[in-house]
């Protein structure tokens, strides 16, 4: 039992290593040239890169979000929003929308140039 749970915890040491390799190596390749990154991304059909790249953006908001409620809840003690905390929040949404965007239209730029869709 000892033994397998190591084994466990190094294959999965491995694996978040990899992936973490893997993760910076595509976002340095998106701000290079992110047809080619997505293209990599599609030919070696790592899904999981994928929804690694596309969950930054998502990811970015979420955390915005808990910041600004835990900022409200512990310094003003109570969910009032302000014009800057309705200013910020819409200013990560926005930051967000256009990073998720971006991703996707290169995207389907590579996808449809490898013939995920047929246009005649």
């Amino acid at each position: 039992m000892k033994k397998s749970l190591k084994n466990i915890f190094k294959i999965t040491v491995l694996l978040g290593v990899r992936e973490g390799y893997l993760l910076v190596r595509n976002l340095l390749g998106i701000v290079e040239h992110p047809c080619l990154t997505f293209g990599r991304i599609l030919k070696e059909k790592d899904l999981s890169q994928g929804i690694l790249l596309f969950g930054i953006p998502v990811a970015l908001w979420f955390a915005w979000i808990i910041v600004l409620l835990l900022s409200r809840l512990f310094i003003f003690g109570s969910f009032r929003f302000g014009f800057w905390a309705k200013a910020s929040f819409l200013a990560s949404s926005l930051a967000a929308s256009i990073i998720f965007l971006t991703l996707g239209y290169f995207f389907l730029e590579v996808w449809v140039r490898k013939g995920g869709i047929k246009s005649e």
